[in-house]
């Protein structure tokens, strides 16, 4: 999934396994995160009841992930993540303590 920034959804690499996760990192990425979710319900990844909206009444915006165990605000700089267990949203400081990403867009790849 691709936005104006961007790659949106990137894999990160945690013990055991790696996990797919969007970054909210500029609210223009908003609209492609809930693109990215609703392409994971349709293709069977996440339940139906599984939405994502945007509530533009805040400033910046704040992404509303909504599953069967409520709402869940995506605030600027948080991460929404796809793994085994299907979407779930960490600010910064706790996805950092869990996953890193292996190959970092700003990363220097001399030979």
């Amino acid at each position: 999934m691709r936005g104006s920034k961007g790659t949106v959804a990137r894999y990160y690499q945690p013990w055991p396994a790696p996990v797919q996760a969007a970054h909210y990192s500029d609210p223009s990425t908003l609209p492609a995160i809930s693109q990215w979710v609703t392409a994971l319900r349709q293709q069977g990844k996440v339940t139906p009841e599984v939405t994502f909206g945007i509530d533009s009444t805040d400033e910046p915006p704040t992404g509303i992930l909504t599953d069967k165990t409520g709402a869940h605000p995506l605030r600027l700089s948080g991460f929404l993540v796809f793994g085994r267990h299907g979407l779930h949203v960490l600010d910064a400081h706790t996805f950092w303590l869990s996953y890193f990403d292996p190959s970092p867009p700003d990363r220097d790849w001399a030979p």
